[in-house]
Order: C-alpha cells, then structure tokens, then sequence
C-alpha cells in the first residue's frame, strides 16, 4: 500500500497570494472611530491597551479561517494506493555444474583481471538472470558426482541469491552427474501448478556419475511438460585449470600465481543438444563471459511471464475537517467581538 497527499483542486492556492492585499485594504478601510469625553483619563484607565491587543486577536482568527476556507477549496486528499499482481506462473530450476573441471580459468578476460573461473562467471550471470525475473518462483540445485538441492522454487529470491554465493567447488565428490541434476529439478517441478515449467541446465562437461542416466531422466521431463534449456560453457582445446582449496578458492603459488594443470575440454554437445531437443528446448554454446550472458537474456525474453496489475484506491477528504475549522474560527471571533472584547463606537 502506497499512501500520498495531494489537492484534488490545487488551483485555488493561488488565493493565498490574495491575502497580503486583503490585509492592506482592511488596514486602509479601516474607520477610526470618535468619542467626545470631557475625560479622557479616565478612558485610559478603563481601557488600557485592551482595544489595540483584542483587535489584533480578532483579525488573526478571521485571518485563519480565511486560510482553512482556501485549503477546503484546494481538498486535500490522503489517497491508499493498493496494487495487486496477477502471474501467469513461471516456475524455473536453475541446475549449476560445480564439478572440478568450472576450475577451468578460459573465461579469464586479461591478466591484469582478478583470477576469475569458469564457476565465478557462472554464479555472476546466474545471479542476474534471478534478478531479471522478479515475477516468477525459481529454485536451484547443484551437481558434480552427485546432484543435491539448493533451494527449492521460491520467490525469496533474495535468500536464493544468497545460496548461489555459497556454492563451490568440493561441496560433493567430484564428476558430473548430469540425470541426476534433472531428475532433482524434475522432482521439484512434477507438483508446480504454473503454466509453464522450465530447467536452465549449466555445464562444462559430459555425463560421467550419477544412478541416473540423462535419457531417463529427460523422458521424465518430457512426459510433466518441462522444458529444458542446456548451456554448454566452455573453450574447445586445452585449457588451464586452477586447483581448488577446501573452500574451492584457487591455490596460489609463492609468487601470486595460480596453480594449473592443463587438460582438454569434455563437453558433451551432442548429449546436450539431444536433451534440449527432447524436451522442445535449445541448447547454447557459450565461450565466454559476453555469450553466457547473451544466453540467460535470449532465455529471459524467451520465456516472457504475463503479469496482470490491478490498481485500487481509497480516498480520504479533509474538505469536511477544513470548512469545519473554519466555522469554529468565525464563531470565536463573533464571540469574542460581542462579549470580552466588545467596543465602545
């Protein structure tokens, strides 16, 4: 709920700009009245200052009921603005590949650039396709020999940003278990009621562990209606690879330097593109860090989620409260004028 103040009639404001010559011309039409009294010292007694200090008393209420008369023309308003959202439903299982071989340091831009891995430029896109689709529940799994859960599909994606932060490499034994990553996101999807369900798959190698052979698990798929997109990631040929402490930071050596080993790339494209195909999604290639990011746009716009606002609004009217005051203010000043601060002509 969103609350504002506003004047429904804000032109009449400009009367404010009145009131300086209204008090300049009462001031100069203003009628001094004469007494002959053969005694004028005994007025003064009677009288003191009180005519000067009751005039000017009376002349600020009429002056402030003339203000509350002015703001009552104006209306101002106290507005409840409620919004409600209606989705048609996306619900996404983002699976991320932390196997050994996202060590892979290819998606290193320059040398003067801090050392980034394949895993790091993994986790920085991820991290901004969740942000582009605020709208829709997602959730997360990881895998390397086996697949585990992290974070169911949500719409906290705050916390599930915070989970992807945490992943690394060495938090499973290693390998690349690709069935059993969709079978974890199928299991998470197989009771989603949305219209459209759909895994984000990333990885960097072929299927080499798991109980769960990806054909299976991509029929299962199939058969709940979940789409499947696979991103492949990763430079052909052979590649640096860092090592990775307990905490899946890359070791360094003496001289600040990483330690590598090199090795060929694994990727198993024909795997992937069977799986996208299977499930009526794609499969991309991506080589570096502009292309996976390309990728996860293409995705978004894809894979678009309609949401309906309703706008509702209250309305709260203190025209009634302003005229009110200002008729409280002209019955003192009557009041007053007829009894306590009554002239003599």
């Amino acid at each position: 709920m969103i609350n504002t103040f506003e004047f429904h009639s804000k032109e009449f404001l400009w009367l404010f700009l009145l009131l300086p010559l209204i008090a300049y011309i009462c001031k100069r039409c203003k009628k001094r009245s004469t007494l002959s009294f053969p005694y004028i010292e005994i007025l003064k007694k009677v009288a003191g200052s009180r005519p000067l200090k009751s005039q000017r008393i009376l002349t600020f209420l009429r002056f402030l009921a003339l203000i509350a008369i002015i703001f009552a023309l104006a209306r101002p308003q106290l507005i409840h603005r409620f919004t409600e959202s209606n989705s048609s439903g996306v619900d996404i299982m983002l699976a991320v590949d932390i196997s050994s071989s996202m060590m892979g340091l290819d998606f290193q831009e320059t040398r003067e650039q801090k050392i980034t891995t394949r895993l790091d430029i993994a986790k920085q896109v991820t991290n901004e396709f969740i942000e582009n689709r605020p709208d829709d529940r997602i959730g997360m799994c990881a895998f390397a020999g086996s697949a585990y859960l992290v974070s169911p599909v949500t719409m906290n994606h705050h916390w599930l940003k915070e989970n992807l932060k945490r992943l690394h490499i060495g938090l499973v034994e290693d390998g690349t278990a690709i069935g059993n990553a969709i079978a974890t996101c199928v299991n998470r999807l197989k009771k989603s009621e949305s219209k459209t369900k759909l895994i984000v798959l990333l990885t960097d190698g072929g299927n080499t562990a798991g109980s769960i052979a990806p054909p299976i698990a991509t029929e299962a798929a199939a058969a709940l209606g979940i789409k499947i997109y696979t991103i492949g990631i990763g430079k052909k040929g052979i590649i640096h690879f860092a090592y990775p402490d307990r905490d899946g930071n890359v070791i360094m050596d003496r001289l600040g330097r990483p330690l590598t080993v090199q090795a060929s790339s694994d990727l198993d494209e024909t795997l992937l593109e069977a799986i996208a195909q299977k499930t009526d999604g794609q499969f991309f290639r991506a080589e570096n860090r502009k292309q996976l990011s390309d990728i996860y746009t293409k995705i978004d716009q894809l894979e678009k989620t309609e949401v309906k606002v309703k706008q509702f609004a209250t309305v709260e009217d203190f025209f009634i409260w302003l005229i009110g005051c200002a008729l409280l203010l002209l019955l003192l000043e009557c009041f007053l004028r007829h009894s306590k601060f009554q002239r003599i002509p």
